[in-house]
């Protein structure tokens, strides 16, 4: 292989990792305005970061963590759950975006709507705990919502 087709491989892969990037931005970028723009009571309050992951504070006391999974080329997003604290990290979901910014094969990353009820969907399981906590009058743990492929 010469320098030229060396080059050309290169140049390949930075484009395709640069496009990866854009979608996940994107993605970002439309839960954010679903989430602001959304007139449900979610008590969700954006966080800032400064890596490229997304955080919400729920209730002011847990962190839901949104970001691309470690590794070149990744197209799995991970949601976990923690307290303010960093304690007790949970991940809880997963989805897969494709190159054209499609989350688990259909829904748009332009859609914001849909990826918000996704985003939700995702979620439901700490509202659901968190629910279940409180009208019990019993203690939150997030143990319980480890994602499966993990228990």
């Amino acid at each position: 292989m010469d320098i030229w087709e060396l080059s050309e491989k290169a140049e390949y892969i930075a484009d395709k990792h640069q496009r990866l990037l854009a979608q996940w931005q994107h993605y970002c970028n439309t839960l954010i305005q679903g989430i602001t723009l959304s007139k449900a009571k979610l008590h969700h309050a954006v966080g800032c970061n400064p890596d490229d992951s997304l955080r919400f504070f729920l209730f002011d006391h847990f962190v839901i963590h949104i970001r691309l999974a470690e590794g070149f080329n990744s197209h799995t997003i991970e949601y976990y759950v923690e307290k303010r604290d960093g304690t007790d990290k949970v991940l809880i979901a997963m989805a897969e975006m494709d190159n054209e910014g499609r989350l688990d094969g259909g829904i748009s990353n332009r859609h914001r709507d849909q990826v918000l009820e996704h985003y939700l969907e995702k979620i439901r399981p700490v509202y659901d705990s968190l629910y279940r906590a409180v009208h019990d009058d019993a203690p939150v743990s997030l143990l319980p919502l480890q994602h499966k492929a993990l228990a």
